[in-house]
């Protein structure tokens, strides 16, 4: 969805585009020569690249802020969704460096190489947390959530919240929960080095390893997005009060204890408990209403006030 997006506000036309036409930029003496085989509906793709994508690349600011207003949900955006429905927004500053494992096994920027690097957005380069990322650390912390012994129950919740494991075949079931990409900026990023320990002597097992990672210190914003649908045919409405307090007891052991990042057994990925904002908004009858938290046990306690506001 998100390069979609890209891609459409590339290829619209604006006022302000000086483009050259279809017809002068095949006239210019280098293209000739460079298009001489190609057929008409190739020169017009290379045109529409080099013309208008490539330039639209070059001029739009690429930065986490421009990224944020197209990709990250607001209020008003869920005013037509189901009562109930849930947005967080938890502005973290990171304790411990935070890194991921992209898909090759190097990048090559400004003519420097990079090993081991750090996940990117594929069109803009910035680094990020992609949102399965984020699914799949919230789910390993929602596994932890302690409840009184009752198995089933958290079984169902987490269910309810994330969706059928990919092996369900039989009545899948959609999750609740959608989750939105972070983005970082490239300065954002440094260089680390670790040497991987046998388990039994925790002694060197080889050579140091270079990585990526996103610094100690830098901010981040996460978006999570709680729509009270699927229902189901035997839905009640303290589902609702069950998976929000549930949810935050999650992203409390995922932020603080657990991690969001790669080599979380060595602390990676963890953030500082006080935030630089918290907010949530959760639809209601008649408004949407908006608390704000400066750490996710206050989080825990505004959900909690709002369940007993609304039993």
């Amino acid at each position: 969805m998100m390069h979609d997006y890209y891609l459409k506000l590339l290829l619209e036309p604006e006022e302000k585009d000086k483009t050259v036409s279809f017809e002068n930029w095949k006239r210019n003496d280098e293209n000739e020569k460079k298009l001489k085989s190609k057929s008409e509906e190739e020169k017009y793709l290379i045109w529409q690249h080099e013309e208008i994508v490539g330039k639209k690349k070059r001029e739009m600011v690429l930065s986490k802020d421009k990224v944020a207003q197209y990709f990250i949900p607001k209020p008003e955006d869920f005013r037509t969704l189901p009562q109930n429905s849930t947005l967080i927004k938890i502005s973290f500053t990171l304790k411990k460096p935070y890194t991921s494992k992209d898909e090759g096994e190097f990048h090559l920027i400004d003519g420097r190489i990079f090993e081991n690097p750090i996940v990117r957005d594929k069109f803009t380069g910035l680094p990020m947390v992609r949102p399965s990322t984020w699914k799949g650390h919230l789910r390993f912390a929602a596994e932890k959530v302690k409840r009184d012994n009752n198995k089933e129950e958290k079984k169902k919740i987490i269910r309810r919240l994330f969706g059928s494991e990919p092996e369900e075949k039989e009545n899948p079931l959609k999750g609740r929960l959608y989750f939105f990409p972070t983005f970082f900026q490239q300065e954002d990023i440094a260089r680390d080095v670790i040497t991987p320990l046998k388990r039994d002597t925790r002694t060197p097992a080889r050579g140091p390893i270079t990585l990526e990672v996103i610094k100690p210190g830098q901010k981040g914003e996460f978006y999570l997005l709680y729509i009270p649908y699927p229902k189901g045919d035997d839905f009640k409405e303290e589902e609702v009060k069950e998976d929000l307090k549930f949810l935050a007891e999650a992203l409390k052991l995922m932020f603080y204890v657990y991690g969001f990042s790669a080599k979380k057994t060595s602390g990676f990925g963890v953030i500082q408990e006080n935030l630089k904002e918290g907010k949530i908004w959760i639809k209601s009858t008649k408004e949407i209403q908006e608390k704000k938290f400066s750490s996710l046990a206050e989080l825990k306690n505004e959900i909690e006030k709002w369940v007993e506001s609304n039993e």
